[in-house]
């Protein structure tokens, strides 16, 4: 089976919000020929714990303040035609256009690609701003972030 979408997730110690975000993949994971990725960046064994319950792809990465160096490793193991990133403090109320975008062939026609993302500003969901969020793109051999995360 050749992998379409590779989905590569930061997880560092957000024990609640992990999960979440993990179950809101699966529709994507069980429709288009996927694999998931967990670039683990933090330090707390348990959430080490539940992102190995969902993909045995999970590499261990000391955190050093820059989100580029973070996502590379999961753009050098990725195997899929197009990569999708994200943080484990996201997550998706409903995949299905980027089940559609894919499952239609319409991928085949771009190179990158966007899709809507909600960010909550409390847990039960009241308060929120939406974005246009394009994190998923074709991937190319010579394909890299960059760019180091800065403190103020």
């Amino acid at each position: 089976m050749d992998i379409i979408l590779t989905i590569s997730l930061l997880a560092s110690n957000r024990r609640e919000s992990l999960e979440r975000c993990l179950d809101s993949l699966k529709p994507l994971l069980v429709k288009i020929p996927s694999e998931l990725i967990i670039v683990f960046t933090g330090t707390d064994e348990k959430v080490l714990e539940i992102a190995q319950k969902y993909t045995p792809q999970v590499i261990t990465f000391e955190w050093c303040d820059d989100f580029s160096a973070a996502r590379n490793i999961g753009l050098k193991a990725a195997q899929g035609e197009w990569f999708l990133y994200l943080d484990d403090d996201e997550w998706f109320d409903d995949v299905e256009e980027i089940c559609q975008f894919f499952l239609s062939g319409e991928y085949k026609h771009y190179h990158s690609a966007h899709y809507i993302q909600r960010n909550y500003e409390n847990w039960n969901g009241t308060k929120y701003s939406d974005f246009s969020a394009f994190r998923m793109v074709q991937r190319y051999p010579e394909s890299r972030f960059q760019g180091q995360f800065m403190k103020n």
